[in-house]
């Protein structure tokens, strides 16, 4: 079914003149910039115990990140201590920065628990554009979008994260596995 847009439409006069307009948003603007200026004073003064500036003094002070807030891309760890992860290349593709790496293992028929797993599983992050689709590409739940989001550092080399450095227990993830459960099972693939 295609849409059209309507270039016809007529506007009144209080449309055509953009002046109250653009009056009304610079009067909003004006409000939150000496809000923002001077909304510290009271708090500091002790006359109000809430301050009305929505400023965070990192690192005394945190935000929390909602659930579907996608930080830095992190590998399930399964109860068994093993990840979830089957070496299959779906989130190497998947990803426009190219910044995952994935070498696999396979089994030589004397363990029995899993048939493939990554041997090397690397992600640069001074590459990643934390777009989330190796997360959606997983068809495993094994790669998730965490919410840590503090991971600069002053060398590029150290960015370049191992397995090791990617595992994070299925515990600390809970929330974002149930949002991407009910988020991925509204499409029908």
């Amino acid at each position: 079914m295609a849409y059209t847009v309507n270039r016809n439409v007529k506007l009144t006069l209080w449309e055509r003149i953009y002046l109250p307009e653009i009056i009304r948003g610079m009067y909003i603007t004006t409000r939150h910039f000496f809000i923002n200026l001077f909304g510290f004073v009271p708090f500091f003064l002790g006359q109000k115990k809430h301050r009305e500036i929505f400023t965070v003094y990192y690192p005394e002070e945190t935000v929390k990140y909602p659930v579907a807030y996608r930080g830095r891309p992190v590998l399930a760890l399964n109860e068994n201590n093993l990840p979830n992860c089957v070496a299959c290349g779906l989130c190497e593709i998947a990803c426009p920065a190219y910044c995952i790496d994935i070498i696999p293992a396979e089994n030589t028929g004397k363990q029995n628990e899993v048939e493939r797993w990554p041997k090397e599983f690397t992600i640069d992050y001074a590459v990643c554009i934390f777009c989330g689709n190796c997360e959606e590409a997983c068809p495993e739940e094994a790669i998730f979008m965490s919410d840590d989001c503090e991971i600069s550092m002053l060398d590029r080399s150290k960015m370049k994260y191992n397995l090791e450095q990617l595992l994070v227990p299925i515990d600390q993830l809970k929330d974002r596995v149930e949002f991407t459960r009910k988020m991925y099972a509204k499409w029908n693939y």
